[in-house]
């Protein structure tokens, strides 16, 4: 029996990742560390967490039998003692460690904390580890630790190239933590997490999702002032004012979910998976397809056209932080992921079919109560973005 130690698991990888592998597997227990906190302590959140998974993966009758082999030590990965925790009764038999707890904030971090969950948390994971003297490390981490960096990106012997955030940093920075921790280790980059292939559905909406909640909510804010039907098409005057890219990597959280949970249960061997899949899309496809479900004209990408209006304004104040990934040309290598799970793994692309598939599905789940947006979401508009 395997005994697994987990953080993150109220997140979206670190839950879709239990979820999957105590589903398939009876020789594993894992404990959980996790905070307390929106008036729910450590155990409920993590009882919840759980439940909705399963029924988000399609299996609510799996969730008690996985309950059964989870247990939860409340703490939070900042202000741990590691000498402390590792005498905790529940740290008796743990012989691995799955550390995702992280910070996904892409914006400033003024007061550190970003640094202090994703490097410092990550420091005090890997001193527990060691008190433990697990076996192996399995850390989250993300593509994006190549930040600046023009061309591709290997997966293993990370460089630093510049950062555009504190987080690409804090999380460069954790993972050779990890590297140089002296235990065997996988490390999992994910790139910008979506829907699922099949309906393009994501339990717990991030980063990309904003600017959709953005734009839906500038709509109706300019119909309003306009006494325009926002069901109609609208004129939006905005610009995107960055360079398109041609490999924006649109990851669908259940690949994510299969990889990780694949990639796992094989031999340890100190190696770095790239998870974006290999079908990248284009920034000029994000832009045409939500102007074509959301009936937005004039909507651009580019440095060539200004961007003084207040809506851009808005737009860089608010989803500003969002257009280094959307400009970033950067192609991700998947030589380990197809060594150690094939090429199988790696057919699917999304596409502007798979993009509009995942657009439509948040306007659906997450805006049931505004007309406009479900009628949008439902119906084919009668033209193309102009």
């Amino acid at each position: 029996m395997n005994k697994i130690l987990v953080t993150g698991v109220t997140g979206l990888v670190g839950s879709a990742f239990v979820a999957a592998l105590l589903r398939e597997r009876d020789d594993y227990e894992v404990v959980c560390l996790v905070r307390s906190g929106g008036g729910k302590s450590a155990a409920e959140r993590v009882d919840s967490i759980i439940r909705d998974e399963c029924a988000f993966d399609g299996f609510p009758q799996d969730a008690d039998r996985i309950l059964s082999k989870v247990s939860v030590v409340e703490g939070d990965v900042t202000s741990i003692v590691p000498e402390e925790l590792a005498k905790d009764a529940a740290m008796a038999g743990v012989n691995i460690v799955f550390h995702c707890a992280a910070d996904v904030n892409l914006g400033k971090d003024p007061t550190g904390k970003v640094f202090r969950i994703n490097y410092h948390g990550t420091e005090n994971m890997v001193a527990l580890a060691k008190l433990l003297n697990v076996k192996e490390f399995h850390y989250v981490g993300t593509a994006y630790i190549a930040g600046k960096l023009q061309g591709t990106a290997i997966e293993d012997n990370p460089i630093d190239s510049g950062f555009n955030n504190p987080y690409e940093e804090s999380k460069f920075k954790a993972e050779f933590l990890v590297r140089n921790s002296g235990i065997p280790f996988s490390v999992y980059r994910p790139a910008i997490v979506t829907g699922r292939r099949s309906d393009g559905r994501i339990r717990k909406p991030l980063a990309f999702y904003r600017i959709l909640e953005f734009l839906g909510k500038i709509k109706s804010h300019q119909c309003a002032k306009r006494g325009i039907d926002p069901a109609e098409w609208v004129p939006m005057g905005i610009n995107f004012a960055t360079v398109p890219s041609e490999h924006v990597y649109f990851v669908p959280i259940d690949y994510v979910q299969e990889a990780i949970t694949a990639l796992f249960q094989k031999p340890v061997t100190n190696t770095a998976y790239h998870i974006t899949g290999d079908s990248p899309v284009t920034t000029k496809q994000i832009e045409h397809t939500i102007c074509k479900v959301l009936r937005l004209d004039d909507v651009t990408v580019g440095l060539e056209k200004g961007s003084e209006n207040q809506n851009a304004e808005l737009m860089s104040r608010f989803v500003g932080d969002l257009f280094p990934y959307f400009s970033s040309d950067i192609v991700f290598d998947q030589s380990n992921v197809r060594k150690v799970l094939g090429d199988k793994v790696l057919d699917w692309e999304y596409g502007a079919k798979g993009l509009e598939i995942l657009i439509r599905s948040f306007y659906k789940d997450y805006f049931p109560n505004v007309e406009w947006l479900q009628k949008l979401a439902n119906e084919e508009p009668d033209r193309m973005p102009r």
